[in-house]
């Protein structure tokens, strides 16, 4: 009931007040033991039923020197939402966050995304000792080169050079007589958070005859040696799109030798679309992974094909997507991939529409978070995030009792305590 001010709870409703902040602090004990086990790698590298992931790499691997110096100043945080969006697939974080890619550091993952209103290139930054807020960080590339024009850089990815260095490859379309084509450029920082500095006079990958380049993918095979995944942007001017690799100089900053093909759309379901390409490796096995079909559908999906090398032969063992559209996730796309801190494990993440809202002129692409498992005798891996999530709850059941009992236990010594001194006190 209501009570009067300065009037005093009966002892049902102290009782019934005393156990709800029992359960809140549980649950909120519960949401950072399985969130930290999550993200962290405080659990088994692999979900239930999968093999050892120890020998998987994903683009370039999480770095094994220390934290490096940032001056980032955050302008906002949002809610991360890890818990509910590995175990019912819903989006992590709200907002606009189209054509993802996550740069895992030792103190903090950062996350890149196509241009939106107010940034070429935003990024936020989430934290290892906090979890469940992402802090908004502004525009990692604030401004561009003379020969591009503002409000279409697409699809980032970021190299963790060696030494404190960071080399960003970004979709920007040409100017100056050459159709305003998109095509790839690369700017370098100091900072992960930017600002991401573009000195160049011309762009740095883009073959007009094939209607240009976008959705640039770095990747660090075994040998150190560097490659840039990209496609080719045919469907611009009714050509084929095909997805190249094409070896980088050992510092990032000019290609090495010519693009070679790896695959082209040749599907039905692809829809004369291939685009978006990742890479990551297991064993001997190269997997390449694309989106596919018309971006703003959902129809569009994400593909997979195994190849022998960074560089080919590359065959699609299936003739249907590899993951398309899910209940909160419409026409997935633009995956990524990534190691968290902690124990070994592959993580993805990627964009999708929310129900009813793709294509629509206030349709926004969010940013979702799965994980990699890979199974025996399957030839692809699968998505594990919801089997992870539920693992780790399990994993964590005995924390969290042993955290029950005490607060529980708590509870009862205090008002244990508080008996006592009120019959002193009457005494």
């Amino acid at each position: 009931m209501r009570l009067l001010r300065g009037s005093a709870p009966s002892r049902d409703e102290g009782r019934v007040s005393g156990f709800t902040g029992v359960r809140r602090s549980v649950l909120f004990a519960l949401s950072v033991l399985l969130g930290a086990g999550i993200l962290l790698g405080q659990m088994n590298s692999t979900a239930v039923g999968a093999q050892d992931s120890t020998d998987v790499q994903p683009g370039q691997r999480l770095p094994t020197r220390g934290p490096v110096k940032t001056n980032s100043v955050p302008k906002a945080e949002r809610d991360v939402n890890l818990v509910d969006g590995l175990l019912r697939g819903v989006p992590i974080v709200e907002g606009d966050f189209a054509d993802p890619f996550a740069l895992a550091e030792p103190d903090a993952l950062y996350i890149y995304a196509t241009n939106t209103v107010d940034a070429n290139i935003p990024v936020i930054r989430i934290q290892k000792n906090k979890l469940f807020k992402a802090q908004y960080l502004g525009d990692a590339l604030p401004k561009l080169p003379s020969w591009t024009v503002k409000g279409f850089q697409w699809a980032p990815s970021v190299w963790a050079a060696p030494g404190d260095k960071f080399v960003m490859y970004y979709t920007t379309p040409s100017s100056g007589g050459l159709g305003n084509k998109q095509c790839i450029s690369r700017a370098t920082s100091t900072d992960p958070a930017g600002p991401f500095v573009d000195n160049s006079t011309e762009a740095f990958i883009c073959p007009l005859s094939e209607g240009g380049a976008i959705d640039a993918s770095i990747f660090v095979d075994t040998d150190n040696a560097l490659y840039l995944i990209w496609k080719s942007d045919g469907n611009c001017c009714n050509l084929p799109t095909v997805i190249y690799s094409q070896p980088l100089a050992a510092d990032g900053l000019s290609v090495a030798g010519p693009a070679v093909e790896l695959i082209t759309a040749s599907q039905p379901w692809e829809d004369n679309l291939v685009e978006g390409p990742s890479m990551i490796r297991k064993g001997a096995t190269y997997y390449l992974f694309y989106s596919a079909n018309q971006w703003d559908t959902t129809d569009y999906a994400i593909g997979a094909a195994t190849c022998t090398s960074v560089t080919g032969p590359c065959t699609k063992p299936e003739e249907k997507p590899w993951m398309d559209s899910g209940t909160f996730s419409k026409g997935p796309g633009g995956q990524e991939f990534f190691e968290s801190a902690g124990k070994p494990g592959v993580w993805m993440v990627h964009h999708g529409w929310l129900p009813n809202q793709a294509g629509t002129p206030g349709g926004q692409r969010r940013l979702y978070l799965d994980k990699l498992g890979f199974q025996q005798g399957q030839t692809l891996p699968t998505r594990t995030g919801k089997a992870a999530a539920a693992e780790a709850l399990v994993q964590d059941a005995l924390i969290v009792g042993v955290v029950i009992a005490a607060l529980v236990g708590m509870f009862f010594l205090v008002r244990s305590l508080l008996r006592r001194r009120r019959k002193k006190s009457t005494t």
